[in-house]
């Protein structure tokens, strides 16, 4: 198996010039149960990392909480091992066992030695197949949960996280639900059995191998996973409602709040659209590194800020940006007016060539530094397989990015930076007084 990526970092590519990166897709295997296996051969120490990654996020979930305590719960009990016997051999052998859950997946991640595979890989069958969700575990990760969630209310940041997530989805929606006090009293251990059983499938998932490949890890995944992992009833993947933005400003207020958090922004479309490229880079113009127009102004010139940014996130049906930072309690209109104002400059002035230039010199440079190693490989196919594509999309968005015009940069902003459009919410002091 080759290598999946070669990059020659002898020689820097001149500025806006497409660049000519070898990519080879991952090699694909199937097991005995249908479960499509990924290779990322590359690297030259003798680890593994395993990703299965399944549909089974918050978004598809009936009752808040759910997804996420499955998640936690995968670790602490199985029928073939307890939650101190899963411990103890994941200590033994040096390896790293993380489950994490998203808005669209539940992912499991193991990290180790490839020659540990044997001993590891059925604790991780287990884990798919035969989880039981002890009830005291569980109401331990609740209460627990529930603390955190009490602490971080009385944070601006945590709450307009949370007020925003909900003005761009619409409160009802899959996207847009967020957890309210209320719902640790609601979860119940039969949710989160009823939720394994149908979205724990091998139909609605698929397996990552990076690393340093052999011969006898895919033997061993289908001996382990691919002959006993079995389909349960019938599954149909449904497409989450994304829900519609309703109301368009709000203000929190929090009087006695030394700093106040504000988020500006709006829904935006999947990495496929043809605008997506140069919306962007116009995000990375505008505050997504650290030398950016918002950076400047609003940390650099007025001092509002330790620090501001503009994110554009990507889910696997939807997607927002947002301007994002937390500014002193007496600056909040000041801020307000200034973001606005860089939004405006976008849609108004040129970008000039120097800054265009070096924006996409730095977006390179992050792209190079996101494909540098097996691992870093295997977050970026996970990233493409989500939404149906290969490593080559990446190359065809970086080809895309670095021919864009200061012109067609001005039309972008021009369709999206409305102000019109945009969601502003503001948690904390929202006046000068």
């Amino acid at each position: 198996m080759s290598k999946q990526l070669q990059i020659n970092r002898s020689n820097i590519p001149p500025h806006g010039t497409p660049v000519h990166l070898v990519f080879e897709e991952p090699d694909k295997e199937i097991l005995d149960n249908g479960l499509e296996v990924f290779l990322i051969n590359a690297g030259t120490e003798n680890v593994l990392r395993i990703d299965i990654v399944i549909n089974a996020g918050s978004v598809f979930q009936e009752k808040k909480l759910t997804a996420a305590s499955v998640g936690k719960l995968l670790k602490e009990g199985t029928r073939g091992y307890d939650s101190s016997e899963i411990a103890t051999l994941i200590d033994y052998y040096g390896a790293y066992l993380d489950v994490s859950v998203t808005k669209d997946t539940s992912t499991i991640t193991l990290y180790l030695l490839s020659k540990h595979l044997k001993y590891l890989i059925p604790v991780i069958g287990h884990m798919l197949m035969e989880a039981t969700f002890p009830e005291e575990e569980l109401r331990i990760h609740v209460d627990r949960q529930r603390q955190e969630y009490l602490i971080n209310s009385e944070k601006v940041r945590y709450k307009a996280m949370l007020e925003f997530n909900k003005l761009v989805f619409g409160e009802g929606s899959a996207y847009g639900q967020v957890l309210e006090l209320a719902d640790f009293d609601m979860i119940e251990r039969n949710d989160l059995a009823h939720f394994y059983k149908r979205h724990y499938q091998p139909s609605n998932a698929y397996l990552v191998v990076s690393g340093n490949i052999n011969d006898e890890i895919v033997g061993l995944l289908n001996q382990h996973i691919g002959k006993t992992w079995q389909p349960g009833n019938s599954f149909e993947y449904q497409v989450p409602n994304k829900g519609m933005v309703g109301i368009r400003k709000k203000f929190i207020e929090k009087p006695d709040a030394m700093q106040s958090a504000i988020r500006i922004g709006r829904p935006i479309f999947s990495k496929k659209h043809p605008d997506y490229n140069k919306f962007l880079l116009l995000n990375t113009i505008l505050g997504g590194y650290f030398g950016s127009r918002l950076m400047s102004n609003l940390r650099e010139d007025k001092g509002f800020t330790y620090g501001v940014h503009s994110f554009v996130t990507n889910y696997k049906h939807a997607g927002f940006f947002s301007v994002s930072t937390e500014v002193k309690a007496d600056s909040t209109e000041m801020a307000l007016k200034e973001i606005m104002f860089e939004l405006n400059r976008l849609q108004t002035e040129k970008v000039g060539k120097d800054e265009l230039s070096r924006v996409k010199n730095y977006i390179y440079g992050t792209f190079l530094r996101t494909f540098d190693g097996p691992f870093a490989l295997a977050e970026r196919f996970k990233s493409a397989k989500n939404m149906g594509e290969g490593f080559l999309f990446y190359k065809k968005s970086l080809n895309e990015i670095l021919k864009v015009t200061p012109e067609e940069l001005l039309e972008t902003a021009g369709s999206y930076f409305s102000p019109e459009e945009m969601i502003t919410l503001v948690v904390g002091k929202v006046n000068n007084s």
